[in-house]
């Protein structure tokens, strides 16, 4: 089996795919990788998935037995505490046992440079190759030392935070953790900042609390959404298992999409705390965020999936707020990688700050931007549907999609069909999982879910 990177590193399902004896082969072309770079340090860690803190702690004696000085989390660890803490110790990367959001049946790994964020394409391939070749690096003395990585990340996360705000606020706050590594973490510094917190699914389970999809979507959140109406929550927060992912719930228990979320915070971040700076969304995140940030003077850009490409931007110049469709964001002055636990205490701080809930800020926001309707649908792919897929889409432009002509074609990640009016439709193979990912923007939800419905036919159709 060839072994290659996705959007977020490599993963497969354990004991088939996921194998101790291929996370050796791509531990020792990692080792290789930094060598040849000058950097022999390195941070190890791992989420709370099957065998994640296991091989975490085997990777560490193989990698000090290659000369490493290892720093190994010393607790499973949210991805975004891995790159905070490779940041701080100036190591030279980060190994990192993690599927993110993927169903329990999966583990994998993920490596980042020292930079802390996703690794890009020309790392990834060249580690593909070294893999390839059975790269090893010679043994040598190193070290493991075992750290707490969470204490220096909590006090970082509190510098983006105005304490003030939550004073006397009466803020309470359901969090769900997914059985994850963001328990203990998001829910002290909520507490510690004053609010009332009920956790759910706090405590470490492989198997999610039998969640088939761990992903704080609007159906992985239906649990945090009845709990924040049976309680009379002010917000609903959730972050998947390695914490990377955000999901937030309102007031009224509606899940608000990143969709929504992203254009209200950056409406937040620039208006009342006046924070300036690009903003980075990926192709499939609808343009609700662009109307905003043209309101507030801020020049935006647009991306391929994956936040390696949002993160690439953050390390080039100043991004005020980076984020995509899948519950991803980071912040200027942050690292350049997903973090689901700041996202959830932003939301937070916009509901003390502003003195009311999320979906009464959403309507004050569309009354003046108006809305954008846009979803996604996830298709289990075999080998049949990818060929029809990439026959009828890829090799092939279809001229209209419901009696809608197609204008123009964007081809910046998968295909995505512009139709006349401004309605457009995106299909993209995931990277991560054996999924086609379908998406849909449009004036209204009758008319988005038409075009999603209509690009299935397509696909369906005998060719």
């Amino acid at each position: 089996m060839q072994i290659r990177f996705g959007t977020s590193g490599w993963r497969g399902i354990i004991a088939r795919d996921f194998t101790w004896d291929r996370v050796d082969r791509i531990l020792d072309a990692i080792a290789v990788h930094l060598l040849r770079e000058g950097r022999s340090s390195i941070v190890v860690g791992g989420d709370c998935r099957f065998l994640s803190p296991e091989l975490a702690t085997s990777a560490a004696a193989r990698l000090s037995g290659m000369g490493f000085q290892v720093f190994l989390a010393d607790r499973p660890t949210p991805t975004p505490v891995l790159s905070h803490a490779c940041r701080s110790l100036g190591a030279g990367g980060v190994v990192n046992f993690t599927a993110s959001h993927n169903p329990p049946l999966y583990n994998g790994i993920k490596f980042s440079p020292w930079h802390g964020g996703p690794a890009d394409s020309s790392v990834t391939t060249s580690l593909e190759r070294l893999i390839e070749a059975g790269a090893a690096a010679p043994q040598a003395p190193g070290s493991v030392e075992v750290i707490d990585f969470v204490a220096g990340y909590m006090r970082t996360l509190m510098g983006f935070l105005d304490p003030r705000v939550f004073r006397d606020s009466g803020l309470r706050v359901v969090y769900d953790a997914f059985s994850g590594t963001g328990a203990g973490i998001l829910d002290r510094i909520l507490v510690d900042l004053g609010a009332a917190v009920r956790v759910i699914h706090g405590l470490r389970d492989p198997l999610f609390a039998g969640r088939e999809h761990p992903e704080p979507s609007a159906e992985g959140t239906a649990d945090l959404s009845a709990e924040v109406l049976r309680s009379g929550a002010s917000l609903g927060v959730a972050t998947d298992g390695d914490a990377d992912r955000f999901g937030i719930v309102d007031e009224n228990g509606v899940f608000v999409s990143p969709h929504d979320f992203l254009p209200l915070l950056l409406d937040y971040l620039a208006g009342e705390k006046g924070m300036t700076g690009l903003v980075v969304r990926s192709v499939t995140t609808g343009s609700l965020l662009d109307r905003v940030a043209s309101a507030c003077g801020l020049d935006i850009e647009v991306t391929p999936v994956g936040f390696k490409y949002l993160g690439a931007m953050m390390l080039s110049t100043d991004v005020l707020l980076a984020g995509e469709e899948s519950g991803g964001l980071s912040i200027l002055g942050h690292v350049p990688e997903k973090d689901g636990i700041l996202a959830c205490l932003l939301a937070a701080e916009m509901v003390c700050a502003r003195g009311k809930g999320l979906a009464a800020q959403l309507e004050d926001l569309w009354a003046v931007h108006g809305r954008s309707c846009i979803s996604r649908r996830d298709v289990p792919l075999d080998d049949d549907l990818r060929k029809r897929l990439v026959e009828r889409f890829f090799d092939s432009t279809p001229s209209e999609v419901d009696g809608m002509r197609v204008d123009r074609v964007d081809r910046t990640d998968g295909v995505r069909l512009l139709l006349e009016g401004g309605p457009w439709v995106l299909l993209r193979l995931s990277g991560t999982e054996p999924l086609a990912r379908i998406y849909a923007e449009a004036s209204t939800w009758e008319l988005q879910d038409r075009l999603i419905e209509a690009a299935l036919s397509a696909a369906d159709r005998e060719l």
